[in-house]
């Protein structure tokens, strides 16, 4: 049979006679890219290849346009003999997530540490006397094995209900996660004094498997493992980012509380539970309503008698990471008519009419805003592209993450690109090019694409990609105002969630008309406010509750079944003039 060898890594597979690179890279526990979940049309999965493979087809010549022939996507590209491969793993390299923010609560966490009181004489029996439950009989067990000249113990509540005993005194910890279809992050927590002791971002390792929700319900679809394969991924890394916070002085057997702010496939999957219905008319999910289970029941990276927090979500696709969202920036604080939008490959959006009535949507924005999907787009990395100006002499002007030669350009510098063109009449309302801006302008537009570098461009597929994410995004926000009987000229305030956007520039976001060019009042950007709802919950047991009431009081629009969607949305791909 065929060998298969990768570079830097000191062990070859057999494969199969057709087999495609990205399966033998899978089977091999590494990880190649695939946002488009292996379909060949996201150009994502480059690898170097050497050795007998098949001859690239059309679709893979016309994305790999220019490369040297070495160059192959490893979802085209089949084995047919010995073949050595040579990864890229840059894409995993995110920039760590900024602008979290806290609000302040009172610090009463679900979790908490109680003195075990002496057992003393009395003939009752000891744990009966307790002003809390153990229902647990190993906890009875470790209890009756105590005596006088032991270490004093203590127990680890949770919610009233002991679910451990400890013999020292290390710190109760408990651990916020954000898991978003493109990055995670967590948060440490001592839970006796709130002392925030760290946090972590990573790049969600799903996306080896697909760039949004879609393309990976579609693998547990087709997969007979793709779930597991899903989750255990997702769980390996919380673990790495875990022991990051941690750190030296630290244990996981310390971590007695995980709550998890994320949409609700994401919570399908870390679950364990199919999300295939997620997909499919109706688009119902199993669950909504928070879940706690056992640590040890799920294989979580903290302490086996912990406990796992799933948050509330309110629909298919308005989750637990917009409620969270929504109780971080304390919801009820805000002015009549505020606007909430997360933006991300789905952008979920609420309007706040009062603190008694909210109405959500979510729109199908895709991964272009970030930086996938796009000829030269990358993520938030080192080298990637993050902020763009055109002057009136048509040159470029950027910045890249890092400071560093540009790889390409991630979605922030994406935005500002695009938003430059239009104002300098390079880029028509429609989308197309005006090659007639100049000489300078005509220099760098090479066969419909327009050059920052000799290596990085924009392409009119590119604009025609931020076209459908921004009409997907302006088309909600305008369904929900019409819906409520309100126009943009009521707007009192438009607040932008999520870590990606906390980069984003609002002026740019209006250029594109992603947001309405016509609103002129206060724009607020709150970072990863879906990792702040999920270390509210963690520091303070009554929030949890607070989001339950929320969640029941948003009453969802499902865009696609409103009345002259699709029109509506046709009408707005084109940029503001």
């Amino acid at each position: 049979m065929p060998q298969v060898s990768f570079n830097g890594h000191k062990f070859t597979l057999e494969a199969e006679r057709g087999e495609t690179l990205l399966s033998c890279i899978r089977r091999g526990g590494l990880k190649a890219e695939s946002t488009c979940g292996g379909r060949g049309v996201c150009g994502k999965c480059r690898v170097t290849a050497q050795g007998e493979l098949s001859p690239p087809d059309d679709d893979e010549r016309r994305v790999l346009e220019g490369l040297p022939a070495e160059v192959r996507l490893a979802c085209r590209a089949r084995v047919a003999g010995d073949v050595s491969v040579s990864l890229d793993d840059s894409w995993t390299r995110l920039q760590a997530a900024s602008g979290f923010e806290f609000r302040e609560v009172a610090l009463d966490s679900p979790v908490k540490r109680a003195l075990l009181p002496e057992k003393g004489r009395d003939p009752a029996p000891y744990v009966e006397t307790l002003p809390f439950g153990v229902f647990d009989p190993r906890l009875l067990n470790e209890i009756a094995g105590w005596n006088a000249n032991s270490s004093k113990p203590s127990a680890i509540l949770f919610e009233n209900e002991a679910i451990d005993v400890r013999f020292d005194a290390a710190p109760v910890l408990g651990a916020a996660v954000d898991v978003g279809t493109t990055s995670l992050s967590l948060c440490l927590f001592d839970l006796e004094s709130g002392e925030n002791k760290g946090c972590s971002s990573a790049l969600n390792p799903q996306t080896a498997y697909g760039g949004d929700v879609i393309t990976r319900i579609d693998y547990c679809r087709k997969e007979r493992e793709g779930l597991s394969v899903l989750r255990w991924a997702l769980i390996e890394q919380l673990g790495v980012m875990l022991d990051e916070t941690l750190g030296p002085d630290l244990s996981r057997d310390q971590v007695y509380l995980m709550s998890v702010a994320a949409n609700s496939t994401m919570l399908h999957i870390l679950a364990g539970v199919n999300p295939v219905s997620l997909a499919l008319a109706p688009f119902r999910p199993v669950f909504l309503k928070p879940l706690v289970v056992e640590a040890e029941r799920f294989g979580l990276p903290i302490a086996p008698r912990g406990r796992l927090l799933l948050l509330p979500g309110a629909a298919a696709y308005v989750g637990a990471d917009i409620i969270g969202g929504l109780a971080a920036i304390d919801y009820r604080s805000m002015p009549p008519c505020t606007l909430f939008i997360d933006i991300g490959t789905n952008g979920e959006i609420v309007l706040i009419e009062n603190s008694e009535r909210l109405v959500a949507t979510s729109c199908a924005m895709g991964p272009a805003l970030e930086g996938m999907n796009i000829s030269c787009g990358c993520r938030a990395v080192p080298g990637a592209i993050d902020t763009v100006t055109v002057g009136d002499d048509m040159e470029p002007r950027f910045t890249t993450i890092g400071d560093l030669p540009p790889i390409g350009i991630c979605g922030s510098g994406l935005v500002d690109l695009v938003a430059a063109l239009l104002s300098t009449g390079a880029i028509t309302p429609g989308g197309a090019f005006s090659p007639d801006r100049g000489a300078k302008f005509a220099h760098r537009l090479r066969a419909q694409r327009y050059y920052l570098t000799e290596n990085v461009f924009l392409s009119q597929k590119d604009i025609r990609q931020v076209q459908l994410a921004k009409g997907a995004a302006i088309t909600g926000i305008l369904t929900l105002l019409g819906e409520a009987g309100r126009s943009v000229s009521d707007l009192r305030q438009i607040i932008v969630a999520g870590s990606f956007g906390y980069h984003l520039n609002p002026e740019s976001l209006k250029r594109i008309g992603l947001l309405p060019e016509n609103y002129s009042g206060p724009m607020t950007f709150v970072g990863n406010s879906s990792l702040s709802g999920a270390s509210l919950v963690v520091r303070n047991r009554d929030m949890l509750n607070d989001m339950k009431r929320l969640a029941s009081r948003i009453r969802v629009l499902e865009l696609g079944s409103q009345p002259g969607f699709s029109r509506k949305f046709i009408s707005m791909l084109d940029f503001p003039a």
